[in-house]
């Protein structure tokens, strides 16, 4: 661990904006009593994001947005674990031609997104910041400029305290 806190003394956008400024690289953990969220850094920029809990998988995106059944998501789950093969579902989806890899890429970053306005309202727990740390099997990550995500964060958390 390089460094760490509390939640409540450093909001999770005041955290991001030390790493942003400070051009770190490596894996930031936010951790509240039911909860996990995992961000990797590169040199400040948010480069890819995992939550435990409360985000939407790719398939789960894919059907909702009508990009594909449930019956293509099955068939891929399937194919992605049979001969204990574990390839990834959206490798499986494109392989089989049921979406491209911009389709992909797009949902990924959505994901990623998504991870970031979830933890932005986390005002309890601790983090941890591990330096060096990169991200391990992620070929697909956040090309979107950290302070453009704050910012939209910020405003998507201000307009639903105002609801």
């Amino acid at each position: 661990m390089d460094f760490g806190g509390d939640l409540k003394v450093l909001e999770p956008s005041i955290i991001f904006q030390m790493i942003n400024i400070a051009k770190l690289t490596g894996r930031l953990k936010l951790i509240t009593a039911d909860n996990v969220a995992t961000l990797y850094f590169e040199t400040g920029e948010l480069t890819y994001a995992a939550i435990d809990t409360g985000n939407k998988r790719v398939g789960e995106i894919l059907i909702e947005k009508g990009l594909i059944t449930e019956d293509q998501l099955e068939q891929a789950l399937y194919e992605s674990r049979r001969l204990d093969v574990d390839k990834r579902t959206g490798d499986v989806l494109i392989e089989n031609g049921d979406i491209d890899q911009n389709v992909l890429v797009s949902v990924i970053h959505q994901q990623i997104k998504a991870v970031v306005y979830l933890v932005l309202e986390w005002s309890e727990g601790q983090f941890i910041f591990f330096s060096d740390a990169k991200t391990e099997n992620e070929d697909i990550l956040l090309d979107v400029k950290l302070d453009h995500l704050l910012l939209e964060g910020l405003k998507r958390l201000d307009e639903a305290r105002k609801i």
